[in-house]
């Protein structure tokens, strides 16, 4: 429990350092001096300052999802509203990745891509087997129709996370509404779902552009 501790020391140390200065220019030392701990043993922790910046990066975008699991938990909410939960928290996470890699000013195209890479493979490991119950929720109470749901909230997160995350292909603005817009007739139509109820992929829409123009600074 204290290892834990004084690594989320360390991770709120560099956390409230990039408030006033770009990642990059923060020192190790500072980091030390900020935690109250040793400069030696931040290198127990982590292997690198840009390992605790990654470290920081997932924290974030981390408690976003933890929020949105918390509210999915209770039995009170129907289907259609918890899928519209597990959207939110996918986009506010997404929202919540671009806010700090943007803060970090990453120029290594490499090194951003990983940090996308781990945040798809955390929203989809975390969120496919709570969106497989909620679906699964959705036949019990008769608005959906799905054959296979494990797999099918497998797609829809896969397709969430690249649209929402817009690293890999980047679109504008308008081009994520009509594309959000699709999926949402898609699901309509595959699952059987009542017209206009997963209106929220509409309504609820990310900010246009990608993560490598917000995160360009001067």
């Amino acid at each position: 429990m204290k290892s834990q501790n004084k690594r989320d020391l360390i991770l709120d140390a560099l956390q409230e350092l990039m408030s006033g200065s770009s990642a990059q220019a923060i020192s190790v030392s500072e980091i030390a001096q900020k935690a109250g701990i040793g400069k030696g043993s931040i290198y127990y922790y982590f292997s690198s300052k840009n390992e605790i910046i990654e470290a920081v990066i997932e924290r974030s975008y981390s408690r976003v999802l933890d929020k949105g699991q918390a509210l999915v938990a209770s039995d009170d909410i129907g289907a259609i509203r918890k899928m519209e939960i597990i959207y939110e928290a996918c986009l506010d996470s997404s929202l919540e990745l671009k806010r700090q890699v943007a803060l970090t000013t990453f120029n290594e195209h490499q090194q951003s891509a990983l940090i996308h890479q781990k945040f798809s493979r955390m929203i989809i490991s975390r969120l496919e087997p709570i969106l497989t119950d909620i679906i699964g929720q959705g036949i019990k109470e008769g608005i959906l129709y799905c054959q296979h749901p494990k797999e099918t909230a497998r797609i829809i997160l896969t397709l969430l996370t690249v649209i929402l995350d817009n690293s890999i292909s980047p679109m504008e603005q308008e081009e994520i509404t009509k594309v959000l817009a699709v999926l949402s007739d898609m699901l309509e139509k595959s699952m059987k779902v009542p017209k206009d109820m997963l209106h929220f992929l509409q309504e609820k829409q990310p900010k246009g552009g990608s993560v490598e123009d917000e995160g360009e600074e001067t």
